[in-house]
């Protein structure tokens, strides 16, 4: 059996890799999630995504550095599913940012 992390900062980073996984299985069936044009829009996004997978006793104690590391995680995997929308989608998007 795996080893359990004990820290806060290990065990929430822990259920960050296991939320992601369902954007790798949605990845290798061929579809992707839309994120916004625009990037103040994306980033606020991603990071709702990643404090709501915090809970609320831990979410104090988390360290910025942790929370950053959570926003990539969940960043690449979002930007990996772009090659996989509409060219249209794509192109809106390559306007304001190239993927």
């Amino acid at each position: 059996m795996a080893e359990v992390p004990s820290d806060i900062q290990s065990v929430f980073l822990d259920r960050i890799e296991r939320r992601v996984k369902i954007l790798k299985t949605l990845l290798d069936a061929g579809l992707g999630v839309y994120q916004s044009a625009e990037e103040q829009q994306r980033r606020r996004a991603i990071d709702q995504v990643v404090r709501m997978t915090a809970r609320q006793s831990e979410l104090p104690q988390l360290k910025p550095e942790t929370l950053a590391k959570a926003y990539d995680i969940v960043a690449s995997h979002l930007e990996a599913m772009q090659k996989v929308l509409p060219h249209d989608v794509q192109y809106r998007n390559r306007v304001r940012k190239s993927w």
